[in-house]
C-alpha cells in the first residue's frame, strides 16, 4: 500500500515508518519540519512537508495513497489545542479529494473517555486530575477529532487508544481490547506495530482499539 504517515518524524512516527516499509509498504513520513536529518539512515521513508493543522501541504502530500495514519502529538497546554480535531479534518478533506483509499488510522489517548476503574489513586485523583485539569484542552481536541470521525462514514477509519507511552528495545507481546485498555502501559514500538497490522485487517473499522504491552 502507499501510506502517508503525519507525525512520521516523531519518536512513535518514526517506528511507524519503519515497520510500515518493513512490511512491504510504500511510505510517506509527513512532517512540517524543515531541515535537518529527519529520519534515520535505514528509513526507506519519502519525507514530505505538510502541516495538516492549517491544511498546507496536505491534499499534495495523501495524493493517490492507499491509507493515512495519523501519530500527530502536542503538549499539555493552558491554551486551546486543535491539531488533533483539525488536523483530522484537513486530512479526511484531503483523502475525499485525491486519496486512491480511504482508509485512516489515528492514536487518541485512552483517557480520552473515562478509562476502566482500576484502583482508587487513580480513579479518584490521578485520572481526573490529567482529564480536568493537565490535560483538559489535549484530551477535549482528542475527543472532538474522535466526534468528527463517527460522522465519516465514508472514511474507513479507527482509533488507537495506547496507554502510557514509553520507550523500548523491540516489539513485544501486546494486547488488542476494544475501547479501553486493560494495561496501562503501551511501548512505542507496540504502539508502532498494532498500527501497521491495522493496515491488513477490515475488523476494526469504525471502531476504537487499545494496545498494551504486556509487562
Amino acid at each position: 500500500m502507499d501510506v502517508a504517515v503525519f507525525g512520521g518524524t516523531g519518536p512513535t512516527g518514526r517506528l511507524v515508518c519503519l515497520q510500515a516499509s518493513a512490511a512491504g509498504h510504500r511510505v510517506r513520513a509527513v512532517t512540517r519540519r524543515t531541515g535537518g536529518n529527519v529520519l534515520s539512515e535505514d528509513d526507506s521513508a519519502r519525507v514530505m512537508r505538510a502541516d495538516a493543522q492549517s491544511g498546507d501541504g496536505v491534499v499534495d502530500a495523501v495524493d493517490g495513497v492507499d491509507a493515512v495514519i495519523s501519530v500527530l502529538g502536542t503538549a499539555y497546554s493552558r491554551h486551546k489545542i486543535t491539531i488533533y480535531s483539525e488536523g483530522v479534518r484537513h486530512i479526511v478533506e484531503a483523502l475525499r479529494s485525491r486519496g486512491n483509499g480511504r482508509r485512516l488510522i489515528v492514536v487518541s489517548s485512552g483517557l480520552t473517555y473515562p478509562p476502566p476503574r482500576t484502583n482508587w489513586f487513580a480513579d479518584h485523583l490521578l485520572f481526573p486530575f490529567l482529564r480536568g485539569v493537565v490535560g483538559r484542552t489535549l484530551y477535549a481536541d482528542m475527543r472532538r477529532m474522535e466526534e468528527y470521525l463517527h460522522t465519516c462514514d465514508d472514511i474507513e477509519w479507527t482509533v488507537m487508544r495506547p496507554g502510557r507511552l514509553f520507550d523500548s528495545d523491540g516489539i513485544s507481546d501486546y494486547r488488542i481490547d476494544l475501547n479501553h485498555l486493560t494495561g496501562g502501559y503501551t511501548s512505542r514500538a507496540d504502539l508502532a506495530a498494532a498500527i501497521v497490522a491495522e493496515l491488513a485487517t477490515t475488523g476494526h473499522f469504525y471502531r476504537a482499539v487499545a494496545p498494551s504491552t504486556v509487562r
